[in-house]
Protein backbone atom coordinates (compact mmCIF):
# COMPACT_ATOMS: atom_id res chain seq x y z
CA UNK A 1 0.00 0.00 0.00
CA UNK A 2 2.82 2.37 0.92
CA UNK A 3 4.57 1.66 -2.38
CA UNK A 4 1.38 2.46 -4.32
CA UNK A 5 1.01 5.74 -2.41
CA UNK A 6 4.51 6.87 -3.31
CA UNK A 7 4.06 5.82 -6.93
CA UNK A 8 0.88 7.90 -7.12
CA UNK A 9 2.59 10.80 -5.36
CA UNK A 10 5.48 10.67 -7.82
CA UNK A 11 3.11 10.54 -10.78
CA UNK A 12 1.11 13.54 -9.52
CA UNK A 13 4.31 15.47 -8.88
CA UNK A 14 5.47 14.84 -12.43
CA UNK A 15 2.13 15.87 -13.90
CA UNK A 16 2.22 19.12 -11.92
CA UNK A 17 5.92 19.76 -12.47
CA UNK A 18 6.71 23.37 -13.33
CA UNK A 19 9.34 24.59 -15.79
CA UNK A 20 11.55 26.98 -13.82
CA UNK A 21 14.22 29.28 -15.24
CA UNK A 22 16.95 30.40 -12.83
CA UNK A 23 19.86 32.81 -13.37
CA UNK A 24 22.78 33.19 -10.96
CA UNK A 25 24.15 36.77 -10.89
CA UNK A 26 27.77 36.30 -9.78
CA UNK A 27 30.49 33.64 -9.72
CA UNK A 28 30.76 33.48 -5.93
CA UNK A 29 30.43 30.17 -4.09
CA UNK A 30 28.69 31.68 -1.05
CA UNK A 31 25.91 33.09 -3.24
CA UNK A 32 25.62 29.92 -5.28
CA UNK A 33 25.35 27.75 -2.14
CA UNK A 34 22.10 29.51 -1.28
CA UNK A 35 20.59 29.56 -4.77
CA UNK A 36 21.56 25.97 -5.53
CA UNK A 37 19.97 24.83 -2.26
CA UNK A 38 16.71 26.51 -3.27
CA UNK A 39 16.87 24.86 -6.69
CA UNK A 40 17.69 21.43 -5.27
CA UNK A 41 14.63 21.60 -3.00
CA UNK A 42 12.50 22.22 -6.10
CA UNK A 43 14.20 19.46 -8.11
CA UNK A 44 13.57 17.03 -5.23
CA UNK A 45 9.90 18.01 -5.42
CA UNK A 46 9.81 17.02 -9.09
CA UNK A 47 10.02 20.42 -10.77
CA UNK A 48 12.18 20.98 -13.85
CA UNK A 49 14.96 23.52 -13.58
CA UNK A 50 16.95 25.27 -16.29
CA UNK A 51 19.73 27.27 -14.64
CA UNK A 52 22.28 29.70 -16.03
CA UNK A 53 25.35 29.72 -13.78
CA UNK A 54 29.10 29.18 -13.68
CA UNK A 55 28.65 26.19 -11.32
CA UNK A 56 27.76 22.91 -13.11
CA UNK A 57 25.85 20.31 -11.10
CA UNK A 58 28.19 17.57 -9.85
CA UNK A 59 25.82 14.75 -10.79
CA UNK A 60 23.44 14.92 -13.78
CA UNK A 61 19.69 14.91 -13.16
CA UNK A 62 16.90 14.46 -15.69
CA UNK A 63 15.05 17.50 -14.32
CA UNK A 64 18.09 19.77 -14.24
CA UNK A 65 19.43 21.55 -17.33
CA UNK A 66 22.56 23.67 -16.95
CA UNK A 67 23.70 26.51 -19.20
CA UNK A 68 27.37 26.97 -18.32
CA UNK A 69 28.81 30.50 -18.28
CA UNK A 70 31.96 29.69 -16.26
CA UNK A 71 34.21 30.63 -19.22
CA UNK A 72 32.73 34.10 -19.49
CA UNK A 73 32.49 35.49 -15.94
CA UNK A 74 35.21 36.25 -13.36
CA UNK A 75 35.23 34.21 -10.14
CA UNK A 76 35.37 36.09 -6.84
CA UNK A 77 38.11 34.05 -5.17
CA UNK A 78 41.68 34.66 -3.96
CA UNK A 79 41.56 38.42 -4.42
CA UNK A 80 44.56 40.64 -3.57
CA UNK A 81 44.46 42.30 -0.15
CA UNK A 82 44.46 45.81 -1.65
CA UNK A 83 41.38 44.97 -3.70
CA UNK A 84 39.58 43.44 -0.73
CA UNK A 85 40.16 46.50 1.44
CA UNK A 86 40.00 49.14 -1.29
CA UNK A 87 37.09 47.80 -3.37
CA UNK A 88 35.08 45.35 -1.29
CA UNK A 89 35.17 47.22 2.03
CA UNK A 90 33.85 50.74 1.12
CA UNK A 91 30.06 50.37 0.69
CA UNK A 92 29.72 52.37 -2.52
CA UNK A 93 32.84 50.82 -4.09
CA UNK A 94 31.59 47.32 -3.24
CA UNK A 95 28.13 48.06 -4.61
CA UNK A 96 29.67 49.38 -7.84
CA UNK A 97 31.83 46.25 -8.15
CA UNK A 98 28.84 43.96 -7.63
CA UNK A 99 26.70 46.00 -10.02
CA UNK A 100 29.29 45.80 -12.78
CA UNK A 101 29.70 42.04 -12.28
CA UNK A 102 25.97 41.37 -12.34
CA UNK A 103 25.42 43.51 -15.43
CA UNK A 104 28.29 41.63 -17.08
CA UNK A 105 26.54 38.34 -16.23
CA UNK A 106 23.28 39.65 -17.71
CA UNK A 107 25.01 40.79 -20.89
CA UNK A 108 26.86 37.47 -21.18
CA UNK A 109 23.67 35.47 -20.64
CA UNK A 110 21.54 37.46 -23.09
CA UNK A 111 24.20 37.17 -25.81
CA UNK A 112 24.76 33.44 -25.33
CA UNK A 113 23.35 31.37 -28.25
CA UNK A 114 22.62 28.41 -25.94
CA UNK A 115 20.52 30.63 -23.72
CA UNK A 116 18.57 32.19 -26.54
CA UNK A 117 17.85 28.68 -27.84
CA UNK A 118 16.55 27.72 -24.39
CA UNK A 119 14.18 30.72 -24.40
CA UNK A 120 12.85 29.74 -27.80
CA UNK A 121 12.49 26.00 -27.13
CA UNK A 122 10.94 25.94 -23.64
CA UNK A 123 7.84 27.41 -22.08
CA UNK A 124 8.64 28.50 -18.52
CA UNK A 125 6.24 29.02 -15.62
CA UNK A 126 8.38 31.16 -13.28
CA UNK A 127 11.79 32.85 -13.15
CA UNK A 128 14.14 32.78 -10.15
CA UNK A 129 16.96 35.31 -9.85
CA UNK A 130 19.02 36.67 -6.98
CA UNK A 131 18.54 40.24 -5.78
CA UNK A 132 22.09 41.51 -5.60
CA UNK A 133 23.25 44.75 -7.15
CA UNK A 134 21.34 45.15 -10.43
CA UNK A 135 17.83 44.65 -11.74
CA UNK A 136 18.95 43.67 -15.24
CA UNK A 137 17.89 40.03 -14.89
CA UNK A 138 14.33 40.94 -13.87
CA UNK A 139 13.56 41.55 -17.53
CA UNK A 140 13.39 37.81 -18.18
CA UNK A 141 10.10 37.40 -16.31
CA UNK A 142 8.77 40.60 -17.89
CA UNK A 143 9.68 39.39 -21.39
CA UNK A 144 8.20 35.93 -20.82
CA UNK A 145 5.10 37.29 -19.06
CA UNK A 146 5.46 34.97 -16.05
CA UNK A 147 5.87 35.45 -12.26
CA UNK A 148 9.18 36.53 -10.76
CA UNK A 149 10.65 35.01 -7.58
CA UNK A 150 13.91 36.26 -6.09
CA UNK A 151 16.50 35.20 -3.52
CA UNK A 152 18.65 37.26 -1.19
CA UNK A 153 21.71 35.25 -0.18
CA UNK A 154 22.33 37.69 2.67
CA UNK A 155 20.29 39.66 5.15
CA UNK A 156 18.16 42.51 3.80
CA UNK A 157 20.03 44.51 1.15
CA UNK A 158 19.61 48.14 2.15
CA UNK A 159 19.18 49.55 -1.36
CA UNK A 160 16.21 47.28 -2.11
CA UNK A 161 14.32 47.72 1.13
CA UNK A 162 11.91 50.54 0.32
CA UNK A 163 10.91 49.00 -3.01
CA UNK A 164 9.02 46.31 -1.08
CA UNK A 165 7.57 48.54 1.65
CA UNK A 166 10.01 47.05 4.17
CA UNK A 167 11.33 50.41 5.35
CA UNK A 168 14.71 50.78 6.99
CA UNK A 169 14.17 53.04 9.98
CA UNK A 170 17.58 54.46 10.98
CA UNK A 171 16.43 55.25 14.51
CA UNK A 172 16.58 51.54 15.43
CA UNK A 173 17.77 49.63 12.34
CA UNK A 174 21.17 49.74 10.68
CA UNK A 175 22.14 49.36 7.00
CA UNK A 176 23.79 46.12 5.93
CA UNK A 177 27.24 47.75 5.84
CA UNK A 178 26.98 49.13 9.38
CA UNK A 179 29.66 48.08 11.92
CA UNK A 180 27.01 47.57 14.65
CA UNK A 181 23.70 45.68 14.68
CA UNK A 182 21.60 48.54 16.04
CA UNK A 183 22.22 52.26 16.70
CA UNK A 184 22.65 53.00 20.40
CA UNK A 185 23.77 56.66 20.40
CA UNK A 186 22.81 59.89 18.67
CA UNK A 187 25.83 59.70 16.37
CA UNK A 188 25.13 56.05 15.46
CA UNK A 189 21.57 56.98 14.53
CA UNK A 190 22.92 59.91 12.52
CA UNK A 191 25.36 57.70 10.59
CA UNK A 192 22.69 55.06 10.05
CA UNK A 193 20.59 57.72 8.34
CA UNK A 194 23.56 58.93 6.28
CA UNK A 195 24.59 55.40 5.26
CA UNK A 196 21.05 54.38 4.38
CA UNK A 197 20.38 57.51 2.30
CA UNK A 198 23.72 57.52 0.49
CA UNK A 199 23.75 53.83 -0.48
CA UNK A 200 20.10 53.93 -1.62
CA UNK A 201 20.65 57.00 -3.80
CA UNK A 202 23.92 55.62 -5.14
CA UNK A 203 22.19 52.41 -6.21
CA UNK A 204 19.61 54.37 -8.21
CA UNK A 205 22.49 56.15 -9.92
CA UNK A 206 24.70 53.19 -10.84
CA UNK A 207 21.90 50.81 -11.87
CA UNK A 208 20.41 53.09 -14.51
CA UNK A 209 21.98 50.75 -17.06
CA UNK A 210 19.58 47.95 -16.08
CA UNK A 211 16.68 49.64 -17.89
CA UNK A 212 18.83 50.30 -20.95
CA UNK A 213 19.93 46.66 -21.06
CA UNK A 214 16.40 45.35 -20.67
CA UNK A 215 15.14 47.46 -23.55
CA UNK A 216 18.18 46.61 -25.69
CA UNK A 217 17.54 42.87 -25.53
CA UNK A 218 13.78 42.65 -25.02
CA UNK A 219 12.31 45.70 -26.74
CA UNK A 220 11.74 49.41 -26.20
CA UNK A 221 8.32 48.72 -24.71
CA UNK A 222 9.86 47.14 -21.60
CA UNK A 223 9.13 49.09 -18.38
CA UNK A 224 11.60 50.87 -16.14
CA UNK A 225 13.60 48.52 -13.89
CA UNK A 226 12.04 50.04 -10.75
CA UNK A 227 8.60 48.98 -11.94
CA UNK A 228 9.85 45.42 -12.45
CA UNK A 229 11.25 45.28 -8.94
CA UNK A 230 7.83 46.11 -7.57
CA UNK A 231 6.46 43.19 -9.57
CA UNK A 232 8.39 40.50 -7.62
CA UNK A 233 6.04 37.91 -6.12
CA UNK A 234 8.16 36.31 -3.37
CA UNK A 235 11.59 37.08 -1.88
CA UNK A 236 13.44 34.23 -0.14
CA UNK A 237 15.88 35.69 2.41
CA UNK A 238 18.90 33.79 3.73
CA UNK A 239 18.44 34.99 7.30
CA UNK A 240 16.31 34.36 10.36
CA UNK A 241 14.91 36.69 13.01
CA UNK A 242 16.16 34.39 15.78
CA UNK A 243 19.60 36.02 15.39
CA UNK A 244 19.18 39.00 13.07
CA UNK A 245 17.37 41.76 14.94
CA UNK A 246 13.73 41.83 13.91
CA UNK A 247 12.75 44.40 11.31
CA UNK A 248 9.48 45.20 9.54
CA UNK A 249 9.17 43.02 6.44
CA UNK A 250 6.57 42.82 3.72
CA UNK A 251 4.26 39.79 3.67
CA UNK A 252 5.89 38.38 0.56
CA UNK A 253 9.29 38.03 2.28
CA UNK A 254 10.07 34.50 3.47
CA UNK A 255 13.02 33.73 5.78
CA UNK A 256 14.88 30.58 4.69
CA UNK A 257 18.12 31.10 6.60
CA UNK A 258 19.98 27.81 6.83
CA UNK A 259 18.65 26.31 3.63
CA UNK A 260 22.21 25.49 2.56
CA UNK A 261 22.88 23.43 5.71
CA UNK A 262 23.34 19.71 5.07
CA UNK A 263 22.98 16.67 7.39
CA UNK A 264 26.19 15.81 9.22
CA UNK A 265 28.62 13.48 7.47
CA UNK A 266 31.58 11.56 8.91
CA UNK A 267 34.77 13.61 8.86
CA UNK A 268 37.74 12.54 6.74
CA UNK A 269 39.91 10.17 8.75
CA UNK A 270 42.89 12.54 9.11
CA UNK A 271 40.73 15.43 10.35
CA UNK A 272 38.75 13.16 12.69
CA UNK A 273 41.99 11.86 14.20
CA UNK A 274 43.40 15.35 14.80
CA UNK A 275 40.19 16.57 16.49
CA UNK A 276 39.80 13.44 18.64
CA UNK A 277 43.42 13.62 19.82
CA UNK A 278 43.31 17.32 20.72
CA UNK A 279 43.62 17.19 24.52
CA UNK A 280 42.63 20.84 25.04
CA UNK A 281 40.14 21.04 22.22
CA UNK A 282 40.23 22.53 18.75
CA UNK A 283 39.99 26.02 17.26
CA UNK A 284 38.83 26.15 13.65
CA UNK A 285 40.25 29.08 11.62
CA UNK A 286 38.84 30.01 8.19
CA UNK A 287 38.63 33.44 6.57
CA UNK A 288 36.73 32.36 3.47
CA UNK A 289 37.67 32.01 -0.19
CA UNK A 290 37.82 35.64 -1.29
CA UNK A 291 40.92 36.40 0.80
CA UNK A 292 43.84 34.01 1.15
CA UNK A 293 45.79 34.04 4.40
CA UNK A 294 49.09 34.32 2.53
CA UNK A 295 47.86 37.53 0.86
CA UNK A 296 47.23 39.34 4.16
CA UNK A 297 49.76 41.90 5.48
CA UNK A 298 52.84 40.17 6.88
CA UNK A 299 52.50 41.77 10.33
CA UNK A 300 49.00 40.31 10.69
CA UNK A 301 50.11 36.87 9.48
CA UNK A 302 53.01 36.86 11.94
CA UNK A 303 50.86 38.11 14.83
CA UNK A 304 48.30 35.35 14.20
CA UNK A 305 50.96 32.62 14.01
CA UNK A 306 52.76 33.87 17.12
CA UNK A 307 49.46 34.18 18.94
CA UNK A 308 48.11 30.68 18.21
CA UNK A 309 51.52 29.18 19.06
CA UNK A 310 50.91 30.33 22.67
CA UNK A 311 47.63 28.43 22.92
CA UNK A 312 47.21 24.87 24.21
CA UNK A 313 44.46 24.12 21.68
CA UNK A 314 45.01 22.48 18.29
CA UNK A 315 44.33 24.88 15.40
CA UNK A 316 42.67 23.63 12.22
CA UNK A 317 43.69 26.32 9.75
CA UNK A 318 42.34 26.59 6.20
CA UNK A 319 45.47 27.51 4.23
CA UNK A 320 44.90 27.79 0.48
CA UNK A 321 48.29 26.85 -0.97
CA UNK A 322 50.25 23.68 -1.58
CA UNK A 323 53.35 25.39 -0.18
CA UNK A 324 54.04 24.73 3.53
CA UNK A 325 53.22 27.59 5.89
CA UNK A 326 56.30 29.62 6.70
CA UNK A 327 56.98 29.37 10.43
CA UNK A 328 54.00 27.07 11.02
CA UNK A 329 53.38 26.56 14.76
CA UNK A 330 53.49 22.97 16.06
CA UNK A 331 49.85 23.06 17.16
CA UNK A 332 48.59 24.07 13.70
CA UNK A 333 47.12 21.57 11.21
CA UNK A 334 46.54 23.00 7.72
CA UNK A 335 44.52 21.93 4.69
CA UNK A 336 43.36 23.74 1.55
CA UNK A 337 39.79 22.74 2.32
CA UNK A 338 37.83 21.55 5.35
CA UNK A 339 34.22 20.35 5.53
CA UNK A 340 33.52 23.41 7.66
CA UNK A 341 30.00 22.75 8.89
CA UNK A 342 30.87 19.17 9.87
CA UNK A 343 34.03 20.33 11.64
CA UNK A 344 32.42 23.01 13.80
CA UNK A 345 29.66 20.60 14.90
CA UNK A 346 32.24 18.32 16.53
CA UNK A 347 31.93 18.62 20.34
CA UNK A 348 35.68 19.07 20.75
CA UNK A 349 35.69 22.30 18.69
CA UNK A 350 35.80 25.15 21.20
CA UNK A 351 35.92 28.18 18.90
CA UNK A 352 35.35 29.23 15.29
CA UNK A 353 37.48 32.13 13.99
CA UNK A 354 35.70 33.50 10.92
CA UNK A 355 35.53 36.52 8.60
CA UNK A 356 31.75 36.61 9.04
CA UNK A 357 30.34 35.71 5.63
CA UNK A 358 26.61 35.17 5.84
CA UNK A 359 26.71 31.42 5.16
CA UNK A 360 29.47 30.83 7.72
CA UNK A 361 27.60 32.98 10.21
CA UNK A 362 24.51 30.79 9.86
CA UNK A 363 26.62 27.63 10.16
CA UNK A 364 28.15 28.87 13.41
CA UNK A 365 24.73 29.74 14.82
CA UNK A 366 23.30 26.38 13.81
CA UNK A 367 26.26 24.49 15.29
CA UNK A 368 26.07 26.39 18.60
CA UNK A 369 29.79 27.21 18.55
CA UNK A 370 31.25 30.47 19.97
CA UNK A 371 32.83 32.81 17.45
CA UNK A 372 35.78 35.18 17.26
CA UNK A 373 35.09 37.53 14.37
CA UNK A 374 37.75 38.80 11.98
CA UNK A 375 35.68 40.86 9.51
CA UNK A 376 37.15 42.25 6.32
CA UNK A 377 34.46 44.00 4.28
CA UNK A 378 30.85 44.99 3.65
CA UNK A 379 28.26 43.07 5.72
CA UNK A 380 30.82 41.06 7.72
CA UNK A 381 31.27 43.55 10.61
CA UNK A 382 27.51 43.70 11.22
CA UNK A 383 27.17 39.92 10.97
CA UNK A 384 29.87 39.42 13.59
CA UNK A 385 28.66 42.16 15.90
CA UNK A 386 25.46 40.13 16.21
CA UNK A 387 27.48 37.46 18.06
CA UNK A 388 28.69 40.11 20.49
CA UNK A 389 25.11 41.35 20.87
CA UNK A 390 23.87 37.87 21.78
CA UNK A 391 26.90 37.15 23.98
CA UNK A 392 28.23 34.24 21.93
CA UNK A 393 31.36 35.82 20.49
CA UNK A 394 33.83 38.68 20.24
CA UNK A 395 35.39 40.70 17.46
CA UNK A 396 38.90 41.81 16.39
CA UNK A 397 39.71 44.63 13.99
CA UNK A 398 42.39 44.03 11.35
CA UNK A 399 43.14 47.79 11.15
CA UNK A 400 44.61 47.83 14.68
CA UNK A 401 45.32 44.13 15.06
CA UNK A 402 47.68 43.00 17.83
CA UNK A 403 48.75 39.56 18.97
CA UNK A 404 47.93 40.43 22.58
CA UNK A 405 44.34 41.43 21.84
CA UNK A 406 43.87 38.40 19.58
CA UNK A 407 45.11 35.90 22.18
CA UNK A 408 43.28 37.63 25.04
CA UNK A 409 39.92 37.34 23.28
CA UNK A 410 40.48 33.70 22.33
CA UNK A 411 41.29 32.80 25.93
CA UNK A 412 38.36 34.80 27.23
CA UNK A 413 35.85 33.03 24.97
CA UNK A 414 37.19 29.54 25.75
CA UNK A 415 37.52 30.09 29.50
CA UNK A 416 34.16 31.80 30.05
CA UNK A 417 31.40 29.19 29.79
CA UNK A 418 28.81 31.93 29.16
CA UNK A 419 29.93 32.24 25.54
CA UNK A 420 29.21 28.56 24.89
CA UNK A 421 25.91 28.69 26.79
CA UNK A 422 24.75 31.70 24.76
CA UNK A 423 25.84 30.02 21.51
CA UNK A 424 23.80 26.92 22.36
CA UNK A 425 20.78 29.06 23.25
CA UNK A 426 21.09 30.92 19.94
CA UNK A 427 21.24 27.59 18.11
CA UNK A 428 18.10 26.34 19.86
CA UNK A 429 16.19 29.46 18.81
CA UNK A 430 17.44 29.13 15.26
CA UNK A 431 16.24 25.54 14.94
CA UNK A 432 12.92 26.12 16.72
CA UNK A 433 10.67 26.81 13.71
CA UNK A 434 7.49 25.19 12.39
CA UNK A 435 8.83 24.33 8.93
CA UNK A 436 12.21 23.64 7.39
CA UNK A 437 13.62 26.17 4.90
CA UNK A 438 13.25 23.57 2.14
CA UNK A 439 9.56 23.06 2.91
CA UNK A 440 9.00 26.83 2.94
CA UNK A 441 10.65 27.21 -0.46
CA UNK A 442 8.53 24.41 -1.97
CA UNK A 443 5.30 25.71 -0.45
CA UNK A 444 5.73 29.33 -1.51
CA UNK A 445 7.04 28.49 -4.99
CA UNK A 446 4.02 26.30 -5.61
CA UNK A 447 1.79 29.00 -4.09
CA UNK A 448 3.10 31.41 -6.74
CA UNK A 449 2.50 28.80 -9.43
CA UNK A 450 -1.03 28.02 -8.23
CA UNK A 451 -2.06 31.69 -8.20
CA UNK A 452 -0.11 32.98 -11.18
CA UNK A 453 2.00 35.17 -8.89
CA UNK A 454 1.50 36.50 -5.37
CA UNK A 455 0.74 40.14 -5.98
CA UNK A 456 -2.12 40.09 -3.46
CA UNK A 457 0.45 39.57 -0.69
CA UNK A 458 2.27 42.79 -1.47
CA UNK A 459 1.65 46.05 0.30
CA UNK A 460 -0.32 48.70 -1.60
CA UNK A 461 2.47 51.06 -0.62
CA UNK A 462 4.69 49.76 -3.45
CA UNK A 463 2.37 51.44 -5.97
CA UNK A 464 1.81 54.58 -3.93
CA UNK A 465 3.66 57.73 -5.08
CA UNK A 466 6.21 58.79 -2.48
CA UNK A 467 4.51 62.13 -1.86
CA UNK A 468 1.30 60.29 -0.93
CA UNK A 469 3.21 57.56 0.99
CA UNK A 470 4.71 60.15 3.33
CA UNK A 471 1.46 62.22 3.19
CA UNK A 472 3.44 65.21 1.98
CA UNK A 473 0.45 66.31 -0.14
CA UNK A 474 -1.76 66.35 2.96
CA UNK A 475 0.88 68.07 5.08
CA UNK A 476 1.42 70.61 2.30
CA UNK A 477 -2.31 71.34 2.12
CA UNK A 478 -2.51 71.51 5.91
CA UNK A 479 0.45 73.92 5.99
CA UNK A 480 -1.19 76.15 3.36
CA UNK A 481 -4.49 76.08 5.31
CA UNK A 482 -2.78 76.91 8.61
CA UNK A 483 -0.76 79.71 7.05
CA UNK A 484 -3.86 81.08 5.30
CA UNK A 485 -5.90 81.05 8.51
CA UNK A 486 -3.02 82.55 10.44
CA UNK A 487 -2.74 85.32 7.87
CA UNK A 488 -6.50 85.86 7.95
CA UNK A 489 -6.64 86.18 11.75
CA UNK A 490 -3.54 88.34 11.73
CA UNK A 491 -5.14 90.65 9.14
CA UNK A 492 -8.36 90.84 11.19
CA UNK A 493 -6.41 91.55 14.33
CA UNK A 494 -4.38 94.29 12.63
CA UNK A 495 -7.58 95.79 11.15
CA UNK A 496 -9.26 96.07 14.52
CA UNK A 497 -6.08 97.27 16.15
CA UNK A 498 -5.71 99.98 13.53
CA UNK A 499 -9.41 100.90 13.76
CA UNK A 500 -9.16 101.17 17.54
CA UNK A 501 -6.10 103.36 17.26
CA UNK A 502 -7.79 105.69 14.73
CA UNK A 503 -10.95 105.96 16.84
CA UNK A 504 -8.91 106.82 19.92
CA UNK A 505 -6.89 109.41 17.99
CA UNK A 506 -10.11 111.02 16.60
CA UNK A 507 -11.69 111.25 20.07
CA UNK A 508 -8.59 112.99 21.40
Amino acid sequence: MTRIYWLLFGLISRLNAAEILAVSPIAAASHWNVMSSVLEALVARGHKITVVSPFPRKTPHENYTHVDISKYVPFAIAQPWDKVIGVFKPPTACLKFLNENQQHTCETTYNLPEFRQVLQSKRFDVVITELLASRCDLYLASHLGIPQVTIMSSQMLTWYQDYFDSPSIPSYLTPLNSPYPKPETFFQRFWSLVDYSSISLYFKHIDSGATQMGRKYFGDDQPDAEALLRNVSIVFMNTHSSFDLHKPMATNFVEVGGIHLKPQKPLPIDIQKVIDNAEHGVIYFNLGSVTRMQDMPIHIQNAIKEGVAELPQTILWKFETDEPMDGQPKNVFTKKWFPQYDVIRHPNVKLFITHGGNSGTIEAISAGVPVLGFPLYFDQPRNLKLFEYWGSGLYVDYSNFTKEDFVHKIKRIISDQKFKENAVQLSRRFHDRPSSPQDLVVYWMEYVLRHGGAHHLKSHAVDTPWMQYFMLDFMGLAAVAILSLSYFFYSVFMFFKKSSFLLKYKNE
